[in-house]
């Protein structure tokens, strides 16, 4: 693509989200996507701009979000956060609203790469706590393995990819798959398989925020491109000496019971159990969950 083409690009992308954010319901999300900040990167990103979520004063806390979401999944605890750290929340390469280029492919390497050039970018070489929410986690750990002594603490919020190979899936499956991932009822049930209990928590809000992304330019195939390198996995071998806590919901039906039984077995993991908590404990219970986030980074 020419330079022009992906100025083109960057902008058709900013139009987007500035019409997906003023369609948002959930006040929690437009409070935090008011805060986004559109960064240019160069390193392997052609000078595309991306979508950075950044707010607070203090030591700098790094919010990873899980598979095919976006920065808003962070919505219920960010404006806690902000309270005591400088908080930043980047949509992950090939995710969210985040530009993407049909010929580019995106896999684990690259977006490892991305965050590295956003934190060089942001200028943050220490004193770095990281969260890092399903595959998250795992983006989380691979980092910390590339720059150890940027990172001080880190917080796993079910963490998925820690175990197992990585297993692509060829052409067309990949993009069959996607085109499946992204029909409405589809989107609901993953939805509401990720809460403990969809019945009393579940609505327009939550659904919304869940697809909202959906219509960003490029989406599927990023996805399809993603799920051909076969994504994140047995990343429990990037585990260094940096102190962790694994925060994990017992209700938890996405990772499931045997992957929840495999993190308790690792001792660095540090594990914790949350009752009546689903995928998401920063969703399910966004008051103990930044609790337990702010109790021990600022410990």
């Amino acid at each position: 693509m020419t330079k022009t083409q992906l100025e083109q690009l960057s902008d058709l992308n900013v139009d987007f989200f500035e019409s997906a954010k003023i369609s948002l319901l959930d006040p929690l999300g437009l409070y935090l996507a008011n805060d986004v900040k559109w960064i240019k990167l160069n390193q392997d990103c052609n000078s595309l701009k991306f979508p950075v979520a950044i707010g607070g004063k203090g030591q700098p806390i790094l919010l990873l979000h899980g598979f095919d979401s976006s920065f808003l999944e962070f919505r219920r605890i960010y404006q806690s956060l902000k309270k005591n750290f400088q908080v930043i929340v980047p949509d992950l390469l090939g995710f969210g609203f985040s530009p993407r280029c049909a010929t580019n492919e995106y896999n684990p390497s690259k977006i490892i790469s991305y965050l590295i050039d956003l934190l060089k970018t942001l200028q943050i070489t220490k004193n770095l706590k990281i969260v890092g929410a399903s595959m998250g986690g795992s983006t989380a750990l691979q980092l910390s393995f590339e720059i150890p002594y940027s990172i001080d603490k880190i917080i796993l919020l079910s963490p998925a990819g820690l175990f197992g190979e990585p297993k692509g899936i060829p052409f067309p499956l990949n993009q069959l798959g996607a085109s499946f991932l992204g029909l409405q009822q589809v989107r609901k049930s993953l939805c509401r398989q990720a809460f403990a209990y969809p019945n009393e928590c579940v609505g327009a809000m939550e659904e919304q925020i869940a697809s909202i992304h959906l219509g960003c330019k490029g989406w599927r195939n990023s996805l399809a491109s993603f799920a051909k390198s076969g994504g994140f996995a047995g990343t429990h071998k990037y585990i260094q000496n940096i102190p962790i806590k694994t925060v994990c919901g017992e209700n938890d039906r996405i990772i499931g019971r045997k992957e929840i039984n495999n993190i308790r077995k690792i001792e660095k993991l540090n594990f914790v159990g949350l009752q009546n908590c689903g995928h998401l404990p920063h969703i399910d219970l966004p008051s103990l969950s930044s609790k337990i986030i702010q109790d021990y980074f600022l410990g």
